[in-house]
């Protein structure tokens, strides 16, 4: 459930907490009915297992591409060694949620949100997540996209190379 709501410089904003990450999650409320943003909320926090695994497993693959294309952890913030044998689920040590983005919806029949999450590999950029009922549509670097965009076959959306 969000709490704390009221006008904000981008919208309405609030706060979420999140059992999954163990931690208090902003929310942006961008042209969206609150109801609404309920609803993503309440998704949000009642993520299956194999979603979050698909998670994981997409920001396993973004976390290695990156390291290869910059030789390594140039920032020495990795909280563990991330190769092709570490289990995607060890991912959640290494990323968390900062802010749940809800977007005035193309539908109102299905979710959509997304997440900005802060990530030891890419600091500068961090990660996003767009969900789209319980599918993850998109996850690499931070871009502002939304889960209503079309997504392509890009190689540099993780959720496509998993």
């Amino acid at each position: 459930m969000i709490t704390d709501i009221k006008q904000g410089c981008y919208g309405i904003e609030g706060k979420i907490y999140s059992e999954i990450f163990g931690t208090e999650i902003e929310v942006m409320i961008n042209g969206a009915e609150i109801e609404y943003a309920q609803k993503c909320a309440e998704h949000f926090n009642n993520m299956t297992e194999k979603m979050l695994d698909v998670i994981c497993r997409g920001a396993k693959a973004y976390c290695m591409d990156f390291m290869e294309d910059v030789g390594g952890d140039v920032y020495g913030k990795m909280k563990i060694s991330v190769t092709s044998e570490t289990p995607a689920l060890e991912m959640l040590k290494c990323f968390k949620p900062t802010v749940l983005i809800i977007k005035k919806p193309k539908n109102e029949n299905k979710i959509g949100y997304q997440l900005e999450c802060r990530c030891d590999w890419e600091i500068e950029h961090g990660m996003e997540i767009d969900i789209l009922d319980d599918k993850v549509v998109y996850l690499s670097s931070f871009n502002g996209r939304s889960p209503w965009h079309e997504y392509d076959t890009d190689k540099y959306n993780f959720i496509n190379t998993i």
